[in-house]
């Protein structure tokens, strides 16, 4: 009788560890199922913009009778591989609107080195000449990298050379006037939501 107990026992103990095994192997297995690196931040189709955008530098000359400021544009943006390649432009508006430089006329260079009289091309597709592309790992993630870089000359004439001379004197003692920024993709004949930054103007007399 103690005899076929302990048979039964023995019996049990091997099926209970059996279902140890078991159970554990499935623990194991759905652990090794692979999980994306980086989230949604660096998934196809997130069209999301980082911007790296420093102060903007502005060099104040008179010429004659005619206030020039250039507008040193240099701004640096990183990008989802995937969805730079995916969209059919990459597009940047510039926002003058809580600056000195609103009333201002302007020209900018297009991409045949031409100027172009008060309206900026805001299509990267068009502004080759004036775009770095490169490729940089941060954090294990890779990113395109892209470098804008242009002068947007402004300009306004007044009736007197002195007095262009006083306007510039008065616009290089400001400190807190801004710039903004506003990019978006373009893709599957839509746009992306618009990502927004602001950089501080530096004004600074032209060398």
């Amino acid at each position: 009788m103690k005899c076929h107990h302990a048979i039964r026992f023995l019996n049990m103990y091997k099926y209970i560890i059996a279902l140890v095994i078991i159970f554990s192997g499935c623990s194991k297995n759905s652990h090794e199922i692979p999980v994306p690196p980086g989230g949604n931040t660096t998934s196809a189709g997130s069209y999301a913009v980082k911007f790296d955008i420093a102060a903007q530098n502005v060099a104040a000359a008179v010429k004659h009778d005619t206030l020039c400021l250039t507008f040193h544009e240099k701004l640096t943006f990183l990008l989802n591989p995937d969805d730079y390649k995916n969209s059919s432009a990459f597009h940047l508006k510039e926002d003058f609107s809580k600056s000195s430089l609103k009333d201002f006329q302007f020209k900018v260079l297009n991409e045949d080195h031409v100027y172009r009289y008060n309206s900026i091309d805001d299509n990267f597709n068009n502004n080759i000449p004036f775009i770095a592309a490169s490729t940089v790992t941060i954090s294990g993630v890779k990113y395109t990298r892209l470098v804008l870089q242009r002068d947007i000359i402004f300009f306004k004439a007044f009736k007197l050379q002195q007095l262009a001379t006083e306007a510039q004197t008065d616009i290089l003692k400001v400190s807190t006037e801004q710039v903004g920024f506003s990019a978006w993709y373009y893709y599957d004949k839509k746009n992306s939501n618009v990502l927004n930054t602001s950089a501080i103007l530096v004004y600074s007399k032209a060398n």
